[in-house]
């Protein structure tokens, strides 16, 4: 009962701060925006806050949401045209496919990666260097999954390190928390390093039509830089449990643990690995071949290992999370009708006039109003959300032609969503993989880490922007 109330009274207050300034707007003269601004406005509060409050699952929020555009355009519109808001033809020209197929490409050629245990190899192998020093084993898996996040994609990084880490910090002696959150936070750090590390990182990316290699020249340093604040902050967070863990492990535990990191299937490893090889090639050469985009590549790499590998396809298939491409592309028309409507327009100016004709505190307020929305709601649809109003300011703003706002938006999204659990997709998934083995993690245990590590980041990721651009 308490929790129903609690959604009521949310959504009661949504109505009326809606009302609020529907009133506040409507009392302008100069205000020229009709019905169709407060309900796509609407909807898009409402989807977010389903997904913040965990209401539905994002995918369904999202798909509503997009239904909900469609039904007020087409039969609202038909009898009061100014509720028209996006019709469906309009709403395709903003989803971002080049996105869609890149992550879909990634996520087919690590369906059939994963299965050769290489990953779990590779982490047993750290923890076989460590020789029992968990400091170092702490930093070699986080140092892990930042690389793999940046070159697979944070959410696949999580899924392959978590689980091991997981063992390996019941074999220590060390609570699991000390492994997962760090690589956690690592991931979201790592995955702004190249343009199919995160979700962020691929919209702005994509959007701007950037390749692999001007995008890793620009977020590379910084991302290297913001593990120092990000190590030094979990070295003190962590040093009473890594300080005591056991020296001595339990040999069936480590015999276990060993089971579990074998290399199951080496003709697919050669197979993989020599696709994956010639794939970050092309990433890194595609400007030389009339820009050819990431999309392309990724789901050319896969297309070849399936057609090599001919592996049962309705199986590999269902490794596709087709819930997070779906959800992307609702919000891709959701956040397409706020552009139609003039939503974003007026949004943009706001801020705009905050920051008047200085590109540096406009490049300031693009770093961290992303990065404190990004840790109250998902930073993909945030992000989605702000790229019109980037768009904005850099054609009104003098000296923003360098793309710095993007740049700032990309830091903001990707290193505020390290705060608290909603923040970004590979903190949910952790949540889910500790839970699966009986650990649970609370949102304010995980702010404890995600809060000052943010913050430290955030700080450090705008000193790098004012002295750079």
């Amino acid at each position: 009962m308490k929790r129903k109330g609690f959604y009521i009274l949310v959504i009661l207050g949504i109505i009326c701060l809606s009302v609020g300034i529907w009133w506040l707007l409507t009392q302008s003269a100069e205000w020229q925006y009709g019905p169709s601004f407060f309900i796509s406005t609407g909807i898009f509060l409402l989807v977010f806050v389903a997904i913040s409050l965990r209401w539905m699952h994002e995918t369904a929020a999202a798909l509503l949401g997009a239904a909900a555009v469609w039904l007020v355009h087409y039969i609202g519109g038909t009898f009061f045209p100014a509720l028209q808001i996006i019709n469906f033809e309009e709403s395709m020209t903003f989803v971002d496919w080049n996105v869609i197929w890149l992550i879909m490409g990634m996520m087919i050629f690590m369906a059939m990666f994963s299965e050769t245990g290489a990953i779990n190899w590779i982490a047993f192998r750290i923890f076989r260097l460590a020789k029992g020093n968990a400091w170092l084993l702490v930093i070699g898996l986080v140092i892990l999954t930042a690389v793999l996040s940046a070159f697979l994609n944070d959410v696949t990084a999580i899924l392959l390190v978590v689980p091991l880490s997981i063992q390996i910090a019941q074999t220590v002696g060390i609570h699991p928390f000390a492994f997962v959150i760090p690589e956690v936070l690592a991931s979201n750090i790592g995955g702004a390093a190249t343009i199919i590390g995160d979700p962020p990182s691929t919209i702005v990316g994509s959007h701007l039509g950037l390749g692999f290699v001007e995008y890793l020249v620009n977020m590379a340093p910084i991302a290297i830089l913001c593990m120092i604040p990000f190590l030094i902050i979990i070295g003190i967070l962590y040093r009473r449990e890594i300080s005591g863990a056991k020296e001595q492990y339990s040999p069936a535990l480590v015999s276990q643990l060993e089971n579990d990191a074998l290399i199951t299937d080496f003709p697919l490893l050669r197979k993989a690995g020599l696709v994956g090889f010639l794939m970050m090639i092309l990433f890194f050469t595609g400007d030389m071949f009339g820009g050819i985009p990431s999309s392309v590549i990724a789901l050319s790499g896969a297309a070849i290992l399936i057609a090599w590998v001919r592996p049962d396809m309705h199986r590999m298939l269902h490794e596709v999370n087709w819930t997070t491409l779906i959800f992307f592309i609702g919000i891709f028309i959701i956040v397409g009708g706020l552009e139609a409507t003039g939503v974003i327009a007026w949004t943009a100016g706001i801020i705009g006039n905050l920051a008047g004709d200085n590109i540096k505190i406009a490049s300031v307020l693009m770093v961290w109003i992303p990065g404190v929305a990004s840790g109250i709601v998902a930073n993909i649809p945030f992000t989605v959300a702000a790229l019109p109003i980037a768009d904005f300011l850099t054609a009104t703003i003098s000296g923003a032609e360098n793309l710095v706002l993007y740049w700032a938006l990309i830091l903001g999204a990707d290193l505020g969503g390290n705060s608290t659990i909603l923040g970004s997709a590979p903190n949910i998934v952790a949540v889910g993989l500790l839970g699966q083995a009986g650990y649970r993690l609370t949102f304010g245990r995980f702010m404890r880490d995600g809060v000052p590590v943010t913050i430290a980041t955030l700080i450090l990721a705008t000193i790098w922007l004012l002295i750079r651009y």
